[in-house]
């Protein structure tokens, strides 16, 4: 029996029509933006934990920028601590040079004076970004380098840091001359009994007032000489020292950046594995979607005619 005040097949049909509707919207929501879960209305628990880890994801990229920004510092630190070393190495050898008998120690003291100055330039020049470890201008200090973070089940962010002192690296302290390698003043006693105290940069801020800067001409005697080998020996002892645990950071500081670019692919895999669609089977949906829509669109004509028909009776 057919009805003209309602159209039962009619109703049918736009009721499909209107599901396959949603259908399409949703099928290309996710084919557009590669997810199953774009809201929380698509699923709660999923969403709430990957947005949750897109945000640590984001906290850990920061991490890792600073660490690559760390990684730099130590980079630069250990260049000009390398350099340094070089240069002592090569005063001490013009000191012994200067110990032999017949020399013209004038002529290496303006030796000694070239790389005293240069020297300094590496000191000064061995920054990043503004940060000097090898030459300070207050006291130095602790640096705390940013390893990584974390996130502990109140959704409270932790952050962890390295640290380096760099009182074990400075070589020149401008305000206070013991704070420095090369700066502070070297005691002791030679192997014939001869007392000495010597420091080879002078930045005028000298505690010692027994010191003496490193410095030759051809007036100096042998002893004063072996005392001045003697104190380069305890600098280059200080050098490889610093040298070694710039290094040693600098190692730590690349391990913890390449862990942190795996970690953060891990977390997004991971979020991947939650949200992410299936490209292949979205697609297919999507264009079977389409097609059913066509279908049903024509079938709503087809009904909707029908009672079309039954009108034109009463015409």
């Amino acid at each position: 029996m057919s009805s003209i005040s309602y159209n039962q097949s009619a109703a049918s049909a736009l009721l499909l029509l209107t599901g396959s509707a949603k259908a399409l919207e949703r099928n290309t929501i996710q084919v557009a933006t590669g997810r199953n879960v774009n809201t929380a209305s698509d699923n709660a628990a999923y969403w709430s934990i990957a947005t949750s880890m897109r945000s640590t994801g984001m906290s850990l990229s920061a991490v890792g920028d600073a660490s690559g920004l760390a990684a730099a510092m130590a980079d630069t630190a250990s260049l000009g601590m390398e350099a340094a070393t070089g240069l002592v190495s090569e005063i001490k050898a013009k000191l012994i040079l200067a110990r032999s008998p017949g020399v013209d120690r004038d002529a290496i003291n303006a030796e000694i004076g070239q790389l005293k100055d240069q020297l300094g330039m590496v000191a000064e020049s061995s920054s990043f970004n503004g940060e000097n470890w090898l030459s300070s201008a207050g006291t130095p200090g602790v640096k705390s380098l940013l390893a990584s973070s974390s996130t502990g089940p109140d959704g409270t962010t932790a952050l962890n840091t390295i640290d380096f002192d760099t009182a074990s690296t400075t070589l020149v302290g401008s305000s206070d001359a013991a704070d420095g390698l090369l700066t502070k003043a070297y005691s002791g006693t030679t192997d014939n009994g001869t007392a000495y105290e010597y420091y080879l940069l002078d930045t005028g801020s000298q505690g010692s007032a027994t010191a003496s800067e490193i410095k030759i001409s051809n007036s100096t005697t042998e002893d004063e000489l072996d005392g001045m080998i003697s104190a380069t020996d305890s600098m280059l002892s200080g050098l490889t020292s610093a040298g070694a645990k710039l290094g040693s950071t600098s190692s730590r500081i690349g391990a913890n950046t390449e862990f942190l670019s795996k970690l953060h692919d891990a977390i997004d895999r991971g979020v991947g594995r939650l949200v992410d669609a299936n490209m292949e089977e979205s697609a297919v949906r999507l264009a079977a979607t389409k097609v059913q829509q066509q279908l049903q669109t024509i079938g709503l004509s087809i009904v909707n005619e029908q009672s079309k028909r039954i009108l034109d009776l009463f015409r």
